[in-house]
């Protein structure tokens, strides 16, 4: 078991939840041990598929290039994954790490959905943070260890907590995935991953025609231009962790 002393804590157990202490929740974070899953089944896809639709919020800062469907190396997991990158001349600003941090933890949100339904997960993220029983991190150890990183620049430029700033981040992202079109998109992007997973890589052209043709391209701009609207611009009191 993996621990994280500047994490979160979660308990590995399903549609079934004990009270757990805040404090608790909020200091460590055990990642559930990882089971003999087969490297690409579609667990993988669906986590890369949320990846990508968290990042179609922010083409404005990012060149998405393209997700590669190569199984990870060093005998790792599911696939080596979304590729993107961001003029080095830009000045990276809270906002861009808060960017980053949202694509990170956007595995973490797609594994929890996938495995026990949006219908659930949108009842149980009211309990969040102080029962976090229904998060699922197995396989994300590193998007989360990333996600905590870049949210290190933004809780500090807000002198905010780092682990409310976390949750703060954590829930928003939630948020996200569970709107009207969104959770469609990814699962649209998981079956397009999963169809071209012989052929290497699938480029964000790609991907992107073929989600704008779909019949949720229309609701999923909406959630998109809603989110960026909430979200930003940041402010201190936008990201304090109000539960």
């Amino acid at each position: 078991m993996l621990n994280l002393g500047f994490a979160f804590g979660i308990k590995h157990q399903q549609h079934q939840r004990e009270p757990n202490n805040f404090n608790l929740q909020l200091s460590i974070l055990s990642f559930q041990q990882a089971e003999q899953t087969p490297a690409l089944d579609l667990r993988y896809f669906i986590t890369e598929a949320a990846h990508y639709v968290m990042a179609l919020n922010f083409q404005e800062e990012f060149d998405l290039l393209y997700i590669d469907l190569n199984p990870s190396t060093e005998g790792k997991k599911g696939i080596t994954g979304l590729k993107f990158n961001r003029d080095g001349k830009k000045t990276m600003h809270p906002k861009i790490y808060d960017h980053l941090a949202l694509i990170d933890i956007s595995s973490v949100c797609a594994a929890s959905i996938y495995k026990h339904g949006k219908e659930i997960i949108g009842i149980e993220k009211s309990n969040f943070p102080a029962d976090a029983a229904m998060m699922v991190t197995e396989g994300c150890g590193e998007d989360y260890e990333r996600f905590g990183k870049h949210l290190l620049p933004v809780s500090r430029h807000f002198l905010l907590r780092p682990l409310h700033t976390q949750w703060n981040t954590i829930l928003t992202a939630f948020d996200f995935f569970l709107m009207d079109g969104v959770w469609d998109a990814v699962t649209f992007i998981a079956e397009l991953i999963s169809e071209n997973k012989s052929i290497g890589i699938i480029s964000h052209a790609q991907m992107l025609e073929s989600l704008s043709k779909s019949k949720c391209y229309p609701v999923f701009c909406s959630a998109m231009e809603s989110f960026l609207m909430a979200r930003y611009p940041l402010t201190k009191k936008s990201l304090e962790l109000n539960r």
